[in-house]
């Protein structure tokens, strides 16, 4: 715990998704909040999509982290800033397009969330 999912469109040419995901890992990781180890993340880039009515010089990138459910909101007020600010700093906007960052919570229900170490 926790997952990270970050999507993207195809549009970003230049998207450094290791160096994203090294970014995001490290503020997680760096919080307390988690073991090192239990971070998991992906990134998906989406082939087909449209920001608004178009694709054509617009593009976005937008995370999911899936946590556990029962934190205070001032922590995942505050984890959901911080993936944010790792993603600007991890991102270079190309030219001439309109980018949109965003970062999303999810709870994910402790009674139900199962994991098994192989």
């Amino acid at each position: 715990m926790p997952h990270l999912v970050i999507e993207y469109s195809a549009n970003l040419h230049g998207f450094d998704a290791a160096t994203t995901l090294a970014a995001c890992n490290g503020f997680l990781a760096d919080t307390g909040h988690f073991g090192e180890a239990d971070i998991k993340s992906r990134v998906v880039r989406h082939e087909h999509f449209l920001v608004g009515t178009r694709a054509e010089g617009r593009g976005f990138v937008h995370a999911t982290l899936w946590l556990l459910s029962g934190r205070p909101e001032n922590v995942k007020q505050a984890l959901s800033r911080g993936v944010l600010e790792a993603l600007q700093a991890s991102f270079a906007k190309p030219e001439g397009m309109d980018v949109q960052l965003s970062v999303q919570l999810q709870d994910m229900e402790r009674s139900t969330y199962a994991k098994a170490f192989l």
